[in-house]
């Protein structure tokens, strides 16, 4: 365009409106182009405006370029004109003369998309216009304008922190209830309690706009990854001047929430027990918890977001401060010396710069966790197939687009040494994760007595006599506790006099006709009832708590006294040989091929004031354990192992674990029975990339079912 000067300017649309907006954080006017059409404003600066006002008086670029010389204040006037015109064209604003709307129709036909991309686009955001609420908001609005006074407001300071203050002093009864909602009718509770609030949200954002006379064209529903979330279209806030205005907009939905949140925490504070005061507990914590972690969040398009730009005087926050992120990503790596895609004061262009950054960052982690629950959600081909997408179109393609602005650059790149220290300090980060340098395994694992055993009684008993102490040396077979079961006498008892019947009966069997044909039965009989007796009497004589080895009572419950009663699953003691220890552990499946029988290592405790011992490896199981039995390590024990409780309450591992024996090459390890820790153990060498594709196979492999 700008090589043909006389080229004639398209026609500006006769329906566009030229607003004046608000001043700029640096005190600059700005002004507004609004299009009706599509319910969208373009915020330009005083040079753009003093453009637009000579563009009908103008026949070609060279004439409105000529005028824009002419007037002061409209600096390097050919680059903004062009960008003037690539703007006004980019964006529909013009009207060919030549083809009129037909450009129009064209364009539409060129944006429509295959059948595929817009089912990805429609499942990764589609958004869906539900009412037209303008004159319904403008009608009911005085019946809602009391809610804005600052008597109400006052009031609703004054009863919340009522609320909270009551609340805080029954603060365990408040926690407490949140167990009487963990169930699917409590989860059903609470999402009705937020889809309510929501639609509360929306409204407040909606009549807040409406009495400072914005209109609001739609509200509805958008899918954000098929997760809906209700949206209410201010797009007319852009008019206000007034930031304050602007600010009581998007702060007006989470004013709302916090407003019902303190009404729910006090009624909670009152209202008796019952289901009035559980959804009083719904309501005030859906509220809060939404208020303070969800709407504040700037980081993401929510109310925070409109916050802070308000607050900052920054419109077009993100898309401004992402550019000012890529300029000084691109300064820092090459030195390029380009001037910033704007010019602003010093901390704000820093504040910018780190938050740019920072959105990055947390766009990539919720990315990959959005990512993930799709894949979770879905079965194994269509979420393996909506995980790619999630990736590449949320991940991949901002990286190729700035990748894409770097190759274009590479000329001026090349040029400047910044690249090359760069470009050093990158390939040392790829050599580090390329070349295996990591030899070290870790095996969680405990130092444990060789002999152990904890000692439950076989029955609920009496203490009839305790004949040990803790930390008193025993031996083999040695009496230590003498039980006395009540239960396990009567029934002896009862069956001895049984068998005294049975017996009597196949003594005199010969003098009965009947005893006589049952003989067989009898006899049978009378087996049973002997191996009852005799169960019974091993049960007994279990009830002399004995000493199962040489060793050291531990562990002994203090609650022991002769004459207490003490239940089935309540431990009396425990007794340990601490002449000899071994070290078990588990090692994970992807590390099972680095270790091998023999291999050195070290015992490093998690206690830090004991010492390091070292270890060697003895036996490295053939098979994966199918259930952890060193319970030390199991994560529901606050172990390293990640498990799952088992119908049966066994630990089973959520990865495979295979079980590493291993001696201590330091027979002087005393103290407790057992020592956790962690064994680094030397293996073969692996590179970080390699296990972290290992892993992304072992993934794949896995839950693809093959």
């Amino acid at each position: 365009m700008a090589a043909d000067q006389n080229a004639p300017l398209p026609g500006l649309r006769q329906d566009l409106q030229l607003l004046e907006g608000a001043y700029t954080v640096a005190g600059r006017p700005t002004w507004l182009v609004f299009d009706p059409v599509l319910h969208r404003y373009f915020q330009i600066d005083q040079a753009g405006f003093r453009l637009l006002g000579l563009w009908s008086e103008c026949q070609s670029r060279d004439d409105l370029l000529r005028r824009a010389l002419e007037l002061e204040g409209v600096l390097d006037a050919a680059e903004r004109l062009d960008n003037l015109i690539a703007f006004a064209e980019e964006n529909n604003l013009v009207v060919d003369a030549a083809n009129g709307w037909r450009r129009y129709a064209s364009l539409a036909a060129q944006r429509r998309t295959s059948w595929l991309r817009w089912m990805v686009h429609g499942y990764l955001f589609i958004k869906i216009p539900l009412v037209r609420p303008h004159r319904f908001l403008a009608t009911t609005l005085p019946l809602v304008e009391p809610l804005f006074s600052r008597l109400f407001l006052t009031a609703i300071a004054v009863i919340g922190a009522a609320g909270i203050y009551l609340t805080v002093r029954q603060w365990d009864e408040f926690m407490a209830t949140f167990q009487a909602f963990y169930s699917l009718q409590g989860a059903l509770v609470y999402v009705l309690a937020l889809a309510v609030i929501k639609v509360i949200h929306e409204f407040a954002h909606a009549y807040t706009a409406t009495r400072y006379g914005c209109r609001v064209p739609t509200m509805g529903v958008a899918f954000l990854v098929l997760f809906p979330v209700l949206y209410t279209d201010a797009t007319d806030a852009w008019r206000l001047k007034s930031h304050r205005q602007r600010l009581l907009i998007a702060a007006a939905g989470m004013i709302a929430e916090l407003i019902l949140a303190a009404l729910a925490t006090a009624a909670w504070a009152f209202l008796p027990d019952g289901s009035a005061k559980s959804l009083a507990f719904v309501v005030a914590t859906t509220g809060w918890i939404l208020s303070l972690a969800v709407n504040l969040n700037p980081l993401l398009r929510f109310d925070g977001y409109y916050l802070l730009s308000d607050a900052l005087g920054v419109e077009n926050l993100q898309a401004r401060s992402f550019a000012l992120g890529r300029w000084k990503l691109r300064e820092w790596l090459f030195g390029l010396g380009v001037e910033p895609p704007e010019t602003l004061p010093g901390r704000l262009s820093q504040t910018l710069v780190v938050y740019a950054w920072a959105t990055w960052i947390y766009r990539l982690f919720l990315f990959i966790g959005i990512a993930v629950l799709v894949y979770y959600f879905f079965f194994k081909v269509l979420g393996i197939a909506l995980f790619v997408i999630e990736i590449v179109w949320f991940i991949a393609r901002p990286l190729w687009s700035e990748l894409k602005e770097w190759i274009a650059m590479r000329k001026p790149i090349l040029a400047r040494p910044r690249f090359y220290i760069s470009t050093s300090v990158f390939a040392t980060l790829v050599a580090m994760a390329i070349v295996p340098f990591a030899t070290s395994v870790e095996v969680p694992a405990v130092i444990e007595a060789r002999g152990f055993e904890k000692i439950y009684p076989v029955a609920p008993a009496r203490v009839a006599h305790l004949a040990t102490h803790n930390g008193a040396r025993v031996s083999k077979d040695q009496l230590l506790l003498e039980l006395v079961s009540p239960d396990i006498d009567n029934r002896l008892r009862i069956e001895q006099i049984n068998l005294q019947g049975i017996e009597q009966r196949l003594v005199h069997h010969s003098a009965d006709k009947k005893d006589r044909e049952q003989r067989l039965v009898l006899e049978r009989q009378r087996r049973l009832l002997l191996d009852k007796i005799a169960g019974l009497e091993r049960r007994k004589a279990l009830l002399e708590v004995r000493a199962p080895f040489d060793g050291r009572v531990v562990d002994l419950n203090p609650a022991l006294h002769e004459g207490r009663w003490i239940g089935r699953d309540e431990p009396l003691l425990s007794v340990v040989d601490q002449s000899h220890h071994v070290v078990r552990g588990y090692l994970a499946e992807s590390d099972l091929w680095r270790i091998d029988n023999g291999a050195s290592g070290k015992f490093v405790p998690d206690d830090v004031l004991r010492d390091v011992v070292p270890v060697k490896v003895r036996e490295v199981s053939v098979a994966n354990t199918p259930a952890l039995d060193i319970t030390y390590l199991a994560s529901s024990y606050d172990g390293p192992i990640a498990v799952r409780q088992a119908d049966d309450h066994s630990l089973v591992p959520v990865e495979a674990q295979y079980l590493v024996q291993m001696d201590l090459l330091d027979r002087q390890t005393a103290g407790s029975p057992v020592i956790r820790g962690l064994v680094r153990v030397d293996g073969k060498p692996e590179s970080a990339l390699a296990r972290l594709w290992r892993r992304t196979l072992q993934v794949l492999v896995r839950e693809s079912g093959a």
